[in-house]
């Protein structure tokens, strides 16, 4: 990441920066020299991580707890920032349900779409406004590998998760004339506490396993080079096959391995009569 302080810095934001792929960028970011404002909920591992990254690498991490589901929470990010030259975004911070679609309570679906949608979104369209305004910047965005279908049982978080897919390629062509970098990261399965809460048994289904650091690694090393990055051969072949294939067939695919692989809580419940 070859002058990655000098076009990006000095400042970066990055949300969900405490735990699992948000970490990881946390502490990459953090070698390249830049500072860091770090969102997430939870104040306590926000401050385990300000004093890591402080005492490891010697920058200035400010750290803000918010709930990002909430749209004044973006807003507020923002005035509390005014003062600081921020140059790189990263909206990382998601959440995922899964399970048959109609089990699941449906805050909880409207509750990921805020935060998994609206609050990136938000967050761009603000920050981008000021990358414009000092000459450059760059976002990098979190999507997903499912992403690049619907996948039933993770029906929303795809669709979600598809959403940021194609706000970030509209967004790498319209906003590059206006000196800002726009790069979309899609993760496959990460070894992050998230997948590992997910009534999924992931052993049962052929797909990579990978750490956070390495996909860290590879959306920021993308950054500024390519629209989208998917981490690994095997998860490439998952997001290209329906460029070769009818669309159709790797929904039906991925509905079925993951029906295969649902634990017994989450099994698809029958409708009554």
């Amino acid at each position: 990441m070859k002058n990655f302080k000098q076009k990006y810095g000095p400042w970066a934001l990055i949300t969900g920066a405490s735990t699992g792929i948000g970490r990881a960028i946390s502490e990459q970011v953090a070698q390249q020299g830049l500072n860091i404002v770090a969102v997430a909920r939870n104040q306590n591992n926000l401050d385990a991580l300000k004093n890591q990254l402080e005492n490891a690498y010697g920058i200035e991490v400010k750290t803000i707890s918010a709930d990002l589901s909430l749209s004044e929470s973006n807003h507020d990010i923002v005035q509390q920032t005014a003062d600081l030259d921020i140059g790189l975004l990263i909206p990382n911070a998601g959440i995922e349900n899964n399970g048959p679609f109609i089990n699941n309570a449906l805050e909880d679906e409207h509750k990921m779409l805020l935060l998994n949608t609206v609050s990136p979104m938000m967050l761009s369209h603000l920050f981008a406004q000021r990358f414009a305004k000092r000459g450059g910047g760059g976002i990098l965005l979190t999507a997903s590998l499912f992403a690049y279908q619907g996948v039933p049982f993770v029906s929303n978080y795809s669709a979600s998760k598809a959403y940021i897919l194609s706000l970030g390629e509209a967004l790498n062509v319209e906003l590059k004339p206006q000196g800002i970098d726009v790069t979309v990261l899609s993760p496959g399965l990460t070894d992050t506490a998230m997948t590992q809460n997910m009534a999924v048994d992931f052993n049962k289904m052929p797909i990579t396993k990978h750490q956070p650091n390495i996909v860290a690694l590879v959306g920021l090393q993308a950054l500024g080079k390519k629209a989208t990055v998917v981490p690994g051969f095997i998860n490439k072949f998952y997001a290209w096959e329906n460029r070769l294939i009818p669309r159709s067939w790797p929904v039906k695919l991925f509905g079925l391995l993951i029906k295969r692989a649902m634990t017994a809580e989450n099994t698809p419940a029958k409708l009554p009569a």
